[in-house]
Formats: structure tokens, C-alpha cells, sequence
């Protein structure tokens, strides 16, 4: 194995399906939450390994929109991490023979969720995890596999709502540098488009927002009391940083959508 890869890492990763032995139980957060899992459906919802833990009420309101356009999904109980983290040292390193063999990895994990999904009859993956989402495109193009927004925007009607938000759509730096594939950002320009009524200040992104004149842009270009994001990474950005007497709501676009939808 290439000295920039964590072998440890791998071996855990292959073993729990994480790249840490101190996440979450899986199945323990998706029963608590009521999500289902492994039950036969269509698509099946990858959350990504750390994100499950950290945001299952945002995953909550997904399936509430999904649940309301009437599709059938479910969640994996062993999920295993695309393994985005190992990338890290030969991205810092421009080391292309052990990003060569991350891809190779990411491939041998991203292929076991696949299998498992198809076990289940699904034909295609919905990913809700934004680093996530090019690393599996990359390495099955062959699969159907979607960022959340596209399948929200399936499920959604003309709505209405007579306000402004801000909108951080998110840099993306990072992402390019696993792979090459973009990210799918014009679902949710298509979801806002039928918004009747909606005003968004759009944030650009000059600067990562895990930098800090990349954060400070973002939170000091916020304009409303309401801030929605897509990439997950992005959100906590904001949530964490934003001043508590600004008194702005973060919401990921499932949770604002289904405040929209109000019912």
C-alpha cells in the first residue's frame, strides 16, 4: 500500500464500513430517527459515514418529501465510506500514484454498497453526502447515481413562498480534486425556480469556506434571517460560525423545502 494511504484506515474501513471505530452505531441512529433500512425499494439513500450521526433529522425531512411524491428508498444498515479521507495526504502531496490507488480503493468500497443496493432491487443510488457524490460517479459512470437535489426536484410541485434567503451553493475545491466529475447544482436552481414569490441573495464562493476569509465572506455576505445549503460540509461551516446574535436559521434544502411545503 502507498506510504500516503492510512493502512489503518483501510483496515478499519473494510471491517466496519468507517474510517473510525468511534462513529455513531449505524443502525441504533436509524432506528432512533425512523429511517428505514434494507428493506426493498428502488433507490437507496447513501448518506455518507460521518453525516448520518451528525444530521439524521436533516435526513428526516428528506424522506418526508420523498414519502409525499410517493417513491420507494431506504437506507443501508452497513454502509461502507467511500473513503474520501484517504485522499487527503496524497492531494496535499500531488502524489497521482496514490490518488491512483485511492480511486481504486474508493472503488472497492463504493462497489460493496452498490451490490448490497442492488440486492435490494434498487436501480438507482441517491447520494446525500456531497464529497461522496463525485467519488461514486467517478468510479461506477456506468450507475445511475444522483445528488439528492435531482430527486427532490422529481418530487416537487409549484409552490409558494413570499420571502428572501440567502443561498450558499458552495466552492467545490475539494471535490474537483477527488475527481473530475462536477456537482449537480442545477437541481436546486430548477427546485427554486419553482418557488413562486422567492427572492435568493446567492453567496459566491471566492474562497473555500473551510478557509478563513472564505468563512468570513460567507457569513458576512449573509443578507436574511434564513440561510439554505446543499453540500454538508458547507453547513456546518455556517452553523458553527454564524454570530448568535445575527439570529439566522442554517437549513440544509431538505429541511427549507419541507418548511415550504408546510403540511
Amino acid at each position: 500500500m502507498h506510504p500516503l494511504i492510512d493502512e489503518n484506515m483501510v483496515k478499519v474501513l473494510r471491517s466496519t464500513g468507517n474510517t473510525s471505530e468511534n462513529l455513531p452505531n449505524r443502525v441504533e441512529v436509524l432506528e432512533a430517527y425512523k429511517l428505514p433500512y434494507d428493506r426493498r425499494a428502488e433507490n437507496v439513500i447513501i448518506t455518507g459515514c460521518q453525516i448520518l450521526g451528525a444530521m439524521p433529522q436533516v435526513l428526516q425531512k428528506l424522506i418526508r418529501i420523498l414519502d409525499r411524491g410517493g417513491i420507494t428508498y431506504t437506507f443501508l444498515s452497513k454502509e461502507y465510506c467511500c473513503g474520501n479521507n484517504l485522499y487527503r495526504p496524497a492531494i496535499k502531496e500531488r502524489d497521482e500514484e496514490a490518488m491512483a490507488e485511492c480511486r481504486s480503493l474508493s472503488r472497492e468500497f463504493v462497489g460493496l454498497n452498490i451490490e448490497k443496493a442492488k440486492e435490494l432491487g434498487a436501480k438507482r443510488l441517491i447520494i446525500f453526502c456531497s464529497p461522496c457524490y463525485p467519488i461514486y460517479k467517478h468510479a461506477f459512470p456506468e450507475e445511475e447515481i444522483i445528488f439528492y437535489p435531482q430527486v427532490m426536484n422529481e418530487m416537487i410541485d409549484t409552490m409558494k413562498w413570499d420571502k428572501k434567503i440567502d443561498y450558499y451553493a458552495g466552492c467545490y475545491r475539494l471535490h474537483k480534486k477527488f475527481s473530475p466529475v462536477p456537482m449537480d447544482l442545477k437541481s436546486t436552481n430548477s427546485i427554486f425556480s419553482k418557488i413562486n414569490g422567492l427572492s435568493i441573495n446567492r453567496i459566491s464562493a471566492p474562497a473555500c469556506c473551510y478557509t478563513l476569509d472564505g468563512l468570513n465572506h460567507m457569513i458576512e455576505n449573509v443578507e436574511t434571517n434564513c440561510m439554505v445549503h446543499v453540500c454538508t460540509g458547507c453547513y456546518f461551516q455556517a452553523l458553527l460560525n454564524m454570530p448568535a446574535d445575527r439570529d439566522v436559521k442554517i437549513l440544509m434544502l431538505p429541511e427549507f423545502i419541507d418548511m415550504v411545503q408546510g403540511d
